[in-house]
């Protein structure tokens, strides 16, 4: 067993980090209660967000496989440390191609027919087939096996400097689905390998055809790409919105859709584009600016959070019955007072996307952000060129206008 345990050792557990970003670690109270802990790859999102001491009172159990991890807890904690839902660091098992309805020796699995065929050797592309798209929960057996092979295959892509994630999902999209959740956040997995220089998504509608011949509804495909390369199946038209290098400070993945909200609705000035007619189809283009070297690359939550954030800020909240609620339970997070906060909420002449009746709707006692971003069809988060900001995370970017590329052509990066 090869694990190792940091305890009120700050300074050991970030040089282990730093020399081992493709290792496993477990964060455990250092009683050894498995009750809140978890596992978590190296480079895993949540880890750069702690703050105070890191290895006292929770420590921290690192080793550079998975199987060490799983040993120590059974000799140690005796019970299975649960992953964590933002990196998904679990044991993956290479799974043969499902075709068809399968079955397990439990019994047989809901009909679902799905097509999941392993890459070529030294292919970069990985791609499935399905009769339905993978829901985020209350999912049927079929659905978490498609779900398995794409994310274990997607697992193995490895990018050069020079290439992004290309995410697409082929079908029809749910009303009211963002397309991002549909190709990343519903796979459960942060994509935080492959997609450390940049990830880049659409919607592309017509379901490609299958190696088998056969008709699905939907289709998924997960791509190296270069970065220069752009979306697929969409052409560009005019700015609707734009913004400079905006400072963000530090994340908390709770607060990234207000961080972003905040600091691009403080710097909104002049005169604003004209308001995308209602129905036309846009994408979100951002580039990320992270505070340190080691800092992970863009993952899932944080593409949702700043997708969510940027729509959010050319959006407008019209429910004044609700607005002084939500503005009061955001100045609890943000370092803004509640007029200032409702003020913007409020405000529709910068509502370029159209207007929510409930942009932030109250949940419990705390708040969702629910901008209407079903026609945002294309987007992407990409690791800007420039040295780090040693402070706080920074993004840029614009909101264009989209037309579906006419008969697009297959891409140029099927290698």
């Amino acid at each position: 067993m090869s694990a190792h345990e940091f305890r009120g050792d700050d300074s050991g557990y970030l040089c282990w980090l730093g020399t081992h970003p493709e290792g496993y670690l477990i964060n455990i109270h250092k009683n050894h209660n498995p009750t809140d802990s978890r596992l978590h790859h190296a480079s895993c999102y949540t880890l750069r967000n702690q703050r105070g001491t890191l290895t006292d009172p929770y420590i921290k159990v690192c080793a550079d496989q998975v199987a060490d991890l799983a040993a120590w807890a059974t000799k140690v904690v005796r019970a299975e440390i649960q992953p964590c839902r933002s990196c998904n660091a679990r044991p993956r098992h290479t799974l043969t191609p499902a075709i068809g309805t399968t079955s397990t020796g439990a019994g047989p699995i809901p009909a679902g027919r799905l097509l999941a065929p392993s890459p070529a050797p030294g292919s970069s592309v990985v791609e499935a087939w399905a009769d339905d798209y993978i829901h985020f929960e209350n999912e049927p057996e079929w659905q978490k096996l498609l779900r398995n092979n794409i994310t274990t295959q997607c697992a193995q892509l490895a990018p050069s400097a020079d290439e992004v994630l290309h995410a697409m999902f082929y079908g029809d999209k749910p009303p009211r689905m963002d397309i991002e959740n549909l190709v990343l956040y519903n796979l459960h997995y942060s994509f935080i390998r492959p997609g450390r220089n940049g990830i880049r998504f659409e919607h592309g509608l017509d379901t490609p055809e299958a190696p088998n011949g056969q008709a699905y509804r939907v289709s998924y495909r997960y791509a190296l790409a270069p970065r220069s390369a752009g979306f697929t199946h969409w052409e560009q038209g005019r700015t609707v919105a734009s913004f400079g290098w905006t400072e963000l400070g530090e994340f908390r993945r709770e607060k990234i859709p207000a961080q972003v909200w905040l600091a691009l609705a403080r710097r909104r000035s002049g005169q604003p584009e004209p308001a995308l007619a209602a129905g036309t189809s846009f994408a979100v283009k951002v580039q990320i600016r992270p505070p340190h070297l080691n800092s992970p690359g863009p993952n899932t939550e944080l593409v949702k959070g700043i997708i969510d954030g940027v729509v959010s800020a050319f959006q407008a909240h019209t429910d004044t019955s609700t607005s002084g609620e939500v503005a009061a339970r955001l100045a609890k997070a943000l370092p803004a007072d509640p007029a200032e906060i409702e003020a913007l909420l409020l405000e529709r002449r910068w509502a370029l996307l159209g207007a929510a009746q409930r942009l932030v709707f109250l949940r419990g006692d705390a708040v969702q952000w629910n901008p209407a971003d079903d026609w945002c069809d294309a987007g992407e988060l990409l690791v800007a060129p420039h040295a780090p900001t040693g402070t706080g995370w920074a993004i840029s970017g614009q909101i264009v206008e989209l037309s579906r590329r006419p008969n697009a052509l297959a891409t140029s990066f099927d290698a």
